[in-house]
């Protein structure tokens, strides 16, 4: 009777079972980002209803303060996920020559999706800001309003820029781990 432990004879394989936890997260990533979207696009419309006066302040700041912490939480846990799936790549190069192909393209996506997601949190608090000075009349509320407009049309190309390199992510991972569990039925 053998006491060797089967599992830690086996390869490392990222993730090894994770393949459908990643897609979820791309999934929930996505969904927080169009609700983070449609956050904005409500408080601006919100702020274009400010001058008439009927209580549309309170309802824009409200939204506008939603829109922000869950614009900023979801580019962060953007971030997270990237650095998190291309540790669990970076762990397979160590371990395995063919992964370090796997390891240089999700470095290069991770590169590609940082400067949007750090773009649309800039735009998201600068705007948020901006709302704070307009309203105390340290600058004209022309300024706030443009920051908003261009901030929905940042925050809708990073979403579109976010969910095509988190879905090119889940098949560079998904790749790497059949290769790993076909190479490790391959061993003797």
């Amino acid at each position: 009777m053998s006491t060797a432990n089967p599992v830690a004879a086996a390869p490392y394989c990222p993730g090894q079972g994770s393949g459908i936890k990643w897609a979820l997260m791309t999934i929930a990533l996505f969904t927080l980002n169009a609700l983070s979207l449609a956050a904005i696009a409500v408080a601006v419309f919100y702020g274009n209803l400010v001058p008439e006066g009927g209580g549309a302040f309170g309802r824009h700041f409200t939204m506008a303060l939603i829109a922000v912490v869950l614009g900023v939480f979801t580019h962060c846990m953007t971030f997270f996920y990237f650095i998190g799936v291309g540790s669990s790549i970076r762990k397979a190069a160590l371990e395995h020559q063919p992964a370090v192909d796997s390891f240089h393209q999700s470095r290069r996506l991770r590169s590609r999706v940082f400067p949007w997601a750090g773009g649309a949190m800039m735009a998201l608090m600068t705007t948020f800001i901006l709302g704070g000075a307009a309203h105390t009349r340290a600058v004209p509320g022309w300024l706030h309003g443009a920051a908003g407009y261009f901030t929905v049309s940042f925050s809708l190309l990073a979403l579109w820029v976010e969910a095509y390199y988190m879905v090119r992510q889940n098949a560079v991972a998904n790749a790497l781990q059949r290769q790993l569990v076909e190479n490790s039925n391959h061993l003797p």
